[in-house]
């Protein structure tokens, strides 16, 4: 019985990567390539912006629209209305997007939203993919691990914008302020956080000060140099803040415990998996509860004489493993509110922040 001959193995030919385009500055009315662009000072898009390969920008970006399938760099600021980024964005100023930032977009993601895909068939054969990105692009996103993490923000200055969709980390040295945090896959962390609705993230939300929340707050864990307030508060881990814990609906700690300089205040029900902690006072209007091996503790930073008015622990029924405090039955969220309106005295790291706001104004 004779043997077939192996056939020969097919070698494709290698592909080159797309030359990168260079300027010294860019001011169109829309730009597109599929490779590297590096522009030396300002950009000015009055549309659309589309790379399909890394961006850097040593300037200003100003656009309506900008898809980056790589990694965005700007050295200078952001004003954009909506900003698409298939990797990582470094911005050395500010970011200011009126509508959604969304990182960790894929190329098939971006051609369906560019709708790449609805044009007719190139003359030459080549794929509509290709009109976003060169192959050679996408080979090397497969295959190499991007610096900084994949769908992370690391911004020096301050992001606002109206919906956030981060994949990855967001690192940010100033405030962030969102309408909505759709969802963050790695970690939170800025000066302070405002969210007009909804913040969902996959793991710890940092605050150098407030964080504040008018919806539903949810996290792998919550640390606040200052106070946290929100609609409802959920977290994997612990909550802790250097002031006070409020919130109109739950606040609950799955596998964790809750930790207030403070207080700690809720409408609804309070529930930890180890302690609660707070320096003053604990309410919680429809119920508090800990874990059974745990405890809670009330009025840790005040004087026993002290605790019937400061240092209550307040619910509809008295909670089990009381460690310090005083029960006082039915107490509102609106009394703790009134307490802290005829506040007269500041902690210590309230004073500094006091006076850098003081001297900022003058």
């Amino acid at each position: 019985m004779t043997k077939r001959a192996a056939k020969p193995a097919v070698t494709l030919p290698a592909i080159p990567a797309p030359e990168p385009f260079q300027a010294k500055t860019l001011k169109r009315k829309q730009f597109a390539s599929t490779g590297d662009v590096h522009i030396q000072g300002d950009v000015t898009i009055t549309t659309q912006l589309t790379v399909g390969g890394d961006l850097l920008i040593d300037g200003d970006l100003i656009a309506e629209e900008v898809y980056c399938l790589g990694k965005l760099t700007v050295t200078g600021d952001i004003q954009v209305q909506s900003l698409y980024i298939g990797h990582t964005l470094d911005v050395g100023g500010n970011i200011d997007v009126e509508f959604l930032v969304k990182t960790g977009c894929s190329a098939e993601w971006m051609v369906r939203v560019l709708e790449i895909d609805q044009r007719k068939p190139a003359k030459d054969g080549s794929s509509f993919m290709d009109a976003l990105v060169h192959p050679a692009i996408l080979a090397r996103h497969e295959h190499n691990d991007v610096f900084g993490g994949f769908g992370d923000i690391q911004c020096l200055g301050y992001l606002s914008c109206a919906d956030l969709d981060c994949h990855g980390n967001l690192q940010l040295d100033d405030d962030l302020e969102a309408s909505e945090v759709q969802f963050v896959g790695g970690h939170l962390a800025a000066s302070a956080i405002h969210v007009a609705g909804d913040c969902n993230c996959q793991g710890e939300v940092f605050s150098e000060t407030n964080i504040e929340v008018e919806g539903s707050l949810f996290a792998g864990e919550i640390i606040s140099q200052g106070n946290v307030a929100a609609g409802s508060i959920g977290s994997q881990g612990d909550i802790s803040a250097w002031g006070s814990i409020r919130a109109k609906g739950e606040i609950s700690s799955l596998f964790g415990e809750i930790h207030a300089g403070r207080w700690i205040a809720t409408a609804a029900s309070l529930y930890a998996a180890k302690y609660i902690k707070a320096g003053e006072s604990v309410v919680g209007e429809k119920g508090i509860s800990c874990g059974k091996d745990y405890g809670i503790f009330a009025g840790s930073t005040l004087p026993r004489s002290e605790w019937a008015t400061n240092g209550m622990i307040s619910a509809n029924a008295k909670p089990r493993l009381i460690l310090s405090g005083e029960f006082v039955a039915d107490k509102k969220l609106r009394h703790i509110d009134a307490l802290e309106k005829k506040r007269d005295k500041e902690l210590d790291w309230e004073i500094s922040r006091r006076v850098k706001r003081e001297m900022l104004a003058e």
